[in-house]
């Protein structure tokens, strides 16, 4: 499991890495029209694998992997499922494609490209079922290998045709290419067991297990994609790349501070044996996104401009410099959410989790169709915040029962001070001062020493928490928990 953790960030980096690159290589109009099929892509792809690829995890794991007769029978019928439903959805996607030209472009010249996102959601769902089959046979070493070179391989593809013809059929050929790479990679490992099972698994038990889990994914996809649909129907490709791109930059909070806080707790949550051990799970894991998550996010806030001159290129992109701080002085909602979510999938309470996607999806719906058509850009990200607000307080009121052990109201007090403080100079300093890109590095260096100073005189820190350090930081890095 630590190789796919590591994978998870390599192929983060490369993912920044294409997108740094694709969008040096076209226009601000052509990265829309990309962002209006990789939103569609997206929905299409939830709504293709309907938990398929969950469901491929679970019965191949559960009746043995690959020694087990039953395990390779159910593998085969989960594919077959999968390519049903893929089927049917891509079929779907590529008759209304002109429609989705006309909503997103306003014309059907760009066709095409919804065309090609076709076969960008068919190789995508029938991929994730391989992986979800890989996964369950707990090759976990075979699918980062797997997942990390076909992602090399696609990203450098990619960039060296973009340097050559800066056009966006490039990247969408890219994915295909990807997904293409790992189904036949890991077909060509299992085909021969596959192809020889032989039993009668039924596919009402396979259907049964994956359609709740299917439901409650295109619940979560609406509301974390449906702020973007609006902006791409009631805008232009303009405007929807210069959203996206702030998106994507904001992102970056995701796998550096949310990621490893929600990946630290799920086996905590999964290996408690009272209700007391889940409350402290929970305690510890919101006490460390008071100091990583919140001091991140606001940082992000002081330096949005340099961020998307960086990542973006500047120009038209820095209209979405609001955008970009507004999802980050707002992010510490998402991180609850996040947190909150994965403590009650991880005890089982998935009917919970439905419901916050349901009231996120209907509140991002709502609110992007009320404000977009007045505010434009700025109507959608009030959208995609008052979705992290609201998700937050949904999961804290079902999640309330395990909040009991929560930190002194005095404790997340001063750990707002503590970020604040930097974050208000730094803000301060882009606005009136400089905000070119030199300034990154600088200013992040004085977020940080201001930061620890605030941290260090508020006693923020405790014997618990050194201990945790200490034996989670490098043998160098030890001594800042001790200066702490």
């Amino acid at each position: 499991m630590g190789l796919l953790t590591l994978q998870n960030l390599a192929t983060s980096l490369l993912g920044f890495v294409f997108l740094f690159v694709l969008i040096r290589s076209v226009t601000v109009y052509q990265y829309g029209v990309y962002s209006a099929v990789l939103v569609i892509v997206s929905i299409a792809t939830t709504i293709a694998g309907m938990g398929v690829n969950l469901a491929a995890t679970r019965f191949v794991a559960l009746h043995g992997g690959e020694e087990d007769a039953q395990s390779w029978d159910a593998a085969k019928k989960i594919l077959l499922l999968s390519l049903l439903l893929t089927g049917v959805t891509t079929s779907f996607l590529l008759v209304i494609s002109p429609l989705l030209s006309l909503y997103f472009v306003k014309n059907t010249a760009w066709t095409w490209a919804f065309l090609m996102g076709g076969g960008w959601v068919f190789t995508a769902s029938i991929a994730n079922t391989f992986m979800g089959l890989l996964q369950g046979l707990k090759r976990y070493a075979q699918l980062a290998k797997v997942l990390f070179f076909s992602r090399l391989a696609m990203t450098a593809l990619t960039i060296a045709l973009l340097y050559l013809f800066r056009t966006i059929e490039l990247a969408f050929l890219g994915w295909i290419v990807f997904y293409v790479l790992i189904s036949l990679w890991i077909f060509s490992s299992i085909a021969k067991n596959l192809l020889a099972s032989k039993a009668d698994y039924r596919y009402s038990t396979i259907i049964r297990y994956s359609v709740p889990l299917g439901i409650a994914t295109i619940i979560a996809i609406f509301a974390t994609s449906s702020d973007s649909v609006v902006v791409g129907g009631y805008l232009n490709p303009t405007s929807l790349g210069i959203y996206q791109a702030a998106i994507s930059v904001s992102t970056v909070l995701g796998v550096v501070a949310v990621t490893p806080l929600s990946t630290a707790l799920f086996p905590e949550i999964s290996s408690a044996k009272t209700p007391a051990d889940i409350s402290n799970g929970v305690r510890l894991t919101l006490r460390f996104a008071t100091f990583i998550v919140l001091p991140t996010s606001l940082f992000v806030v002081g330096v949005s401009t340099q961020l998307l001159s960086l990542f973006a290129s500047g120009g038209a992109y820095l209209a979405g410099t609001f955008t970009l701080e507004l999802i980050a002085l707002f992010y510490v909602f998402v991180a609850i959410q996040t947190v909150l979510l994965v403590l009650l999938q991880a005890i089982g309470k998935t009917l919970e989790v439905i419901l916050v996607g349901a009231v996120t999806a209907a509140t991002d719906i709502g609110v992007a169709l009320l404000l977009v058509p007045h505010f434009g850009l700025a109507g959608a990200v009030t959208s995609r915040v008052a979705v992290s607000v609201d998700g937050a307080t949904v999961a804290m009121y079902l999640s309330r029962k395990y909040m009991g052990s929560l930190d002194k109201r005095d404790f997340y007090v001063k750990g707002i001070f503590s970020s604040f403080v930097p974050a208000l100079l730094i803000f301060i300093l882009s606005t009136y001062v400089s905000s070119r890109l030199l300034t990154l590095i600088p200013y992040a260096i004085v977020f940080a020493v201001l930061y620890l100073l605030c941290v260090k005189a508020l006693h923020l820190v405790t014997q618990e928490d050194r201990s945790y350090l200490t034996h989670t930081l490098p043998g160098r890095l030890r001594k800042l928990a001790d200066y702490l």
